[in-house]
């Protein structure tokens, strides 16, 4: 066989390639079925942007260097080749919203609130638009929840953590439970710093029903006022609003799932209680969030009952 005849054959980094191209088709389509535990599974390695970009980078530099060692640098099958590639690091983005096995199936509990007072919905809600952690297996149902006024979180120019409406707040429980575990040594970070870790900052995660567990995160330091172990009611102040962990400003994350272990679970709808939108009360239901060019647009809500 010629050099040339060699040239227009496949690589075996196309093989590559397309094997990988397999494993991603398999991990965005198991979810699809609701499996449970695989679905999250293999959701976590297929939506993993660094991962993905990590491995079609290496392979188009392997490709690269063995298309400039074996001239003509591009033939038909390499064109095809680097496609491939490309269709490899974007096929992350095709892991938008994670299809929960419980997405059907919403939690019974009567959750109230975590804040007293009018709360504006940052993001919650079940699409991309309304809510960007719909992306995430254990946070599909999560809140995040603020204190406006005049379309604006903050006082001044938002450069002090006291600025923020929200900032120090209580956090009331949501619903009778048992504290399955606490995280207290994470620093409040400054405005605007992104990558404190834990991602979810100080938290408190109670046990709330058999298989559900809730997550209040990003707590202030030295607030939280509950040990595991404890037993809590609704309503009561567990902790107050802080700017811990992952997060860009003061604000309340909140979110149900399936197991209390961060990151590894499914979430389950969370419905509040008892709630007023404008001058309409809600019994129950899931307050849409939402944050546009122009700022804030999602739901003003109040709890509204004892």
């Amino acid at each position: 066989m010629t050099e040339p005849d060699k040239q227009r054959g496949f690589e075996w980094w196309h093989w590559a390639a397309g094997f990988l191209l397999a494993v991603q088709v398999v991990l965005f389509l198991v979810p699809q079925f609701r499996p449970g535990s695989w679905g999250w599974v293999c959701w976590l390695f297929g939506s993993d942007r660094l991962l993905w970009w990590g491995m079609a980078g290496l392979l188009a530099i392997a490709a690269a260097i063995t298309s400039a060692v074996r001239r003509p640098f591009w033939t038909r099958r390499r064109a095809i080749g680097f496609g491939m590639l490309l269709l490899l690091a974007c096929s992350p983005s095709f892991f938008r919203v994670y299809p929960s096995s419980y997405d059907d199936a919403p939690s019974e509990i009567a959750f109230r609130l975590p804040l007293e007072g009018p709360v504006t919905v940052g993001w919650g809600g079940a699409t991309p638009d309304v809510n960007y952690h719909v992306v995430a297996a254990d946070q599909r149902w999560a809140y995040d929840l603020v204190v406006a006024k005049d379309g604006r979180t903050h006082r001044g120019d938002g450069q002090s953590l006291e600025d923020y409406y929200c900032y120090g707040m209580d956090v009331l429980a949501p619903a009778d439970g048992v504290v399955r575990e606490t995280y207290i040594d994470a620093r409040d970070a400054p405005i605007g710093v992104l990558g404190g870790y834990p991602a979810g900052g100080n938290q408190i995660v109670l046990d709330v029903a058999p298989g559900q567990f809730l997550f209040l995160c990003h707590l202030q330091p030295g607030s939280i006022a509950v040990e595991p172990g404890d037993r809590v009611v609704q309503g009561q102040v567990l902790a107050r609003v802080g700017n811990s962990g992952n997060t860009s400003e003061p604000h309340l994350h909140i979110h149900l799932q399936d197991t209390p272990m961060s990151h590894l679970g499914e979430g389950i709808p969370l419905l509040f209680h008892n709630y007023r939108v404008g001058d309409k009360i809600i019994d129950r239901g899931i307050p849409r969030g939402g944050i546009t060019a122009e700022g804030l647009s999602g739901e003003v809500i109040e709890h509204v009952g004892p």
